[in-house]
């Protein structure tokens, strides 16, 4: 079993949306709730903080923007710009109810970009995987879902693992990369409830998963072909949102957390709560997933 150790202390309510940018070499990750961008520097060891008036979801690299990325808001996407700190709208959700918010979205392979919606309450049945393809037009694809949360794919980008926490399960989609078709094969890991939940996620190059346990105290290394669980890392805090692969010759994990869903009995018994942790690992990460739209 390995352990986390922390990264930078923080007090994020949901921490969530580990990015790593390899171009410029640093680590992006988000306090939902605060709608805050977090920006980690490894070689100063320097975070800056980008704030926003409205919640923020998950980070998006933009193929062929160094210094922009895209971020999904309550209700829309915009693309931002690290260095000027000016955002855009380029894509509004009419369609989403009041009580409905984007949470966990993720570029395929070939470089469409799949959003997560959910209620705010996290009322079962009432959220949906939506498809935004590179000219912004926007599909649901898996509705009656509950919390939809970490998307991978596999190496050859024909296969999607899908977690949805409120089912407690991660499932294996067949993956049409020419159309964006997914077919339900199989549920890959059924997660026993003393392990807490699956959060976010991501994938290695041998196509195992790190997912996140909300509730869990860790990352908890998946074999989806089998099911089976193959390690796990110990995080000091009980709700591990979301994880992925960076630093030096990308064999770190970059670990966020959140105070969100504890007591104050449990904030105080849990202090790094929110915080964000870092673990060094023997694998790198499956590869880079970017959303190609350019404007004009």
């Amino acid at each position: 079993m390995m352990k986390a150790n922390l990264l930078h202390r923080c007090s994020d309510e949901t921490g969530e949306a580990a990015t790593w940018l390899p171009g410029l070499d640093i680590l992006l990750w988000v306090d939902i709730d605060n709608g805050i961008l977090h920006q980690y520097h490894p070689k100063s060891k320097r975070v800056k903080e980008h704030t926003f008036p409205e919640m923020i979801s998950s980070i998006i690299p933009w193929k062929g923007h160094e210094h922009e990325i895209i971020l999904t808001m309550k209700n829309r996407l915009v693309s931002y710009h690290l260095e000027k700190e000016t955002y855009t709208t380029l894509l509004e959700m009419p369609c989403l109810h009041p009580q409905l918010r984007t949470n966990d979205c993720k570029a395929s392979p070939e470089g469409r970009l799949w959003c997560g919606v959910m209620h705010i309450s996290e009322h079962n049945g009432t959220a949906s995987l939506y498809c935004v393809d590179n000219d912004l037009s926007l599909t649901p694809v898996l509705k009656q879902q509950c919390v939809p949360n970490g998307l991978v794919w596999n190496k050859t980008g024909n296969r999607m693992y899908y977690a949805d926490s409120g089912r407690g399960c991660i499932e294996e989609y067949a993956y049409d990369s020419l159309t964006g078709a997914v077919y339900l094969l199989r549920t890959a890991v059924e997660v026993p409830p003393e392990f807490g939940v699956p959060d976010g996620m991501t994938i290695d190059a041998d196509g195992l998963l790190w997912v996140a346990h909300w509730g869990g105290f860790g990352v908890y290394i998946w074999n989806p072909v089998t099911g089976e669980l193959l390690d796990k890392i110990d995080v000091p805090v009980p709700n591990v949102a979301s994880c992925t692969f960076g630093g030096v010759n990308r064999r770190q994990l970059f670990i966020t957390t959140a105070l969100s869903g504890l007591s104050a009995s449990e904030r105080e018994a849990y202090p790094l709560s929110g915080s964000l942790f870092v673990a060094d690992v023997s694998t790198i990460a499956a590869g880079e997933n970017h959303y190609p739209f350019t404007t004009g």
